[in-house]
């Protein structure tokens, strides 16, 4: 059964773009996007992402390789519901399961801004390079925070505001704090939520804002993996009450101190190289079943998404798109022989392409898995997801395919197995069963610290609680395993590493 984490912008859809007539596709250092737009309108956004990874990456003191992701610019509410049914107003989501991961933004609402695409790309980062427990309202509120970045020349400006936001903050009816910092989005109306979000961002804004009150948003966050109560963690780092904090703020956002910082834009030394490709005449017909494929298809779908692929697909005998989206819906969902002869046909013309080689493994896997299987299969499988591996060595889906191939459990596995599933845990900690196998096989060694940190953000999730039952288990083990007196790897007493610092303050908005 499918299962994935998603994460759901929701606000206002904006004007509507003109249609535009051909596909084109971007691949640069740690991204690959997908647009119906101009070579340079693609080319624009893949530099402004890169230099926004670049941003948090150095921010963060990261340079953990990672998958490159997808992401695919759609035209409005309907494309969006395409890949997967989110609420009307929905602008924009990012998708995380074991078949792939993505971001879909819709085109028309992203065309005014890169706010939902810096949205969703920091909240990807988050769970890439800063996996631990927070609250709800620090992960909003970090991802907003850094949505507002503006590119200019060779700098980048961080801590300007949302309008949006800002309108809720200065003109609308204010949650209570005890509320923000206890709680979570559920059961909020529309207004609340956007309150919710605003005034996480406001947070997020006042702790960023001087070296001490980066300080206290330390001592918060320790203490609030101590003990998961927002209104104690406040009192013991700042000594504020809920009540107390919110008149600051209300003091901080009125008071002109809203200051925003720079830093050196990265690309104006040291651009990336970004190659734009045109795209197949099939796109326009295949593009978001691929983006489905990609994340995976919820089950009511997959019979009759099948069946529509093979419609699109039959206009377009010749295309590799076509054959390629056709060939990975048969695999999984349909006629196993003619993917294999689709996937022939394409690996003849693109020998070292990885995604193609990881199909080509699921389709022996899927045939070893039936009844009477060949004995070859479970091999062959193996081959072709080693070789897929070999080709991108961060290709998480084709490492842990490549461990279930072998058909042995976590108790029998061999310690190179149990190096794979570690190894797929820090290329794709956002993947909730990868991350709960990598866990297990930390804790069984001993790396209870590492073993936590790839917990604790799903412990905290709100949206499945058998998984979060599931993750405090093994949360649980690493804890009681760990030496007492130790906090993250720390001793009592000695601060955990701080948030993502802020760059020294440049000027006022």
């Amino acid at each position: 059964m499918w299962r994935g984490i998603a994460f759901v912008i929701i606000g206002w859809l904006l004007a509507l773009a003109p249609a535009r007539a051909e596909w084109r596709r971007a691949e640069s250092p740690s991204f690959v996007l997908y647009g119906n737009m101009s070579e340079s309108q693609l080319r624009e956004r893949s530099l402004l992402l890169e230099d926004f990874d670049r941003l948090l990456r150095r921010l963060a003191s990261s340079d953990r390789p990672a998958p490159k992701l997808h992401v695919y610019f759609v035209d409005g509410i309907a494309d969006l519901r395409m890949v997967r049914e989110v609420p009307m107003s929905t602008a924009g989501y990012y998708m995380a399961s074991d078949d792939g991961i993505a971001a879909i933004v819709d085109a028309r609402a992203e065309s005014r801004g890169t706010e939902i695409l810096f949205h969703e790309y920091t909240h990807h980062f988050m769970w890439q390079h800063m996996p631990n427990t927070y609250p709800t309202w620090y992960v909003e509120g970090f991802a907003e925070y850094f949505s507002t970045v503006r590119f200019s020349g060779d700098h980048i400006d961080i801590g300007n505001y949302s309008r949006g936001r800002a309108s809720s903050i200065l003109d609308g009816a204010w949650l209570p704090m005890e509320r923000v910092l206890n709680g979570g989005t559920d059961g909020l109306n529309a207004e609340a939520g956007a309150a919710y979000y605003a005034q996480s961002w406001l947070l997020v804004h006042y702790f960023y804002s001087t070296p001490e009150r980066q300080r206290a948003l330390s001592q918060f966050l320790r203490a609030f993996r101590r003990s998961p109560s927002g209104t104690d963690a406040l009192l013991a780092a700042t000594g504020m009450t809920p009540d107390a904090l919110t008149r600051e703020l209300r003091r901080y956002i009125q008071g002109g101190q809203i200051a925003y910082r720079q830093a050196q834009r990265a690309s104006a030394a040291a651009p990336p190289p970004i190659v734009v490709t045109t795209m197949p005449t099939s796109t326009g017909d295949m593009i978001l079943y691929e983006a489905a494929l990609r994340v995976g298809i919820a089950e009511d779908r997959r019979q009759p998404y099948l069946q529509r692929i093979r419609a699109a697909a039959r206009r377009y005998p010749e295309d590799p798109l076509a054959m390629r989206v056709l060939a990975h819906a048969e695999l999984l969902y349909g006629d196993g022989a003619s993917a294999d002869r689709l996937l022939d046909r394409l690996l003849a013309s693109a020998p070292n392409d990885a995604d193609l080689m990881y199909l080509k493994g699921m389709r022996y896997l899927a045939l070893a898995k039936a009844d009477g299987a060949p004995e070859s299969a479970s091999a062959s499988a193996t081959l072709w997801f080693g070789r897929a591996r070999a080709a991108d060595p961060t290709h998480f889906q084709a490492l842990i395919r490549y461990v279930e191939s072998l058909h042995g459990d976590l108790a029998s596995a061999s310690e190179e197995t149990r190096d794979l599933l570690v190894r797929a845990g820090q290329l794709a900690p956002q993947v909730a069963s990868i991350s709960l196998n990598a866990a297990r096989v930390l804790i069984e060694r001993g790396d209870y610290d590492e073993a936590l940190r790839l917990l604790a953000p799903l412990v905290a999730n709100p949206h499945d609680r058998s998984l979060a039952a599931a993750a405090n288990e093994l949360m649980q083990q690493a804890a009681g395993g760990r030496p007492r007196g130790m906090i993250e790897g720390k001793p009592d007493g000695e601060a955990p590493p701080g948030p993502t610092p802020a760059p020294a303050p440049h000027g006022t908005e």
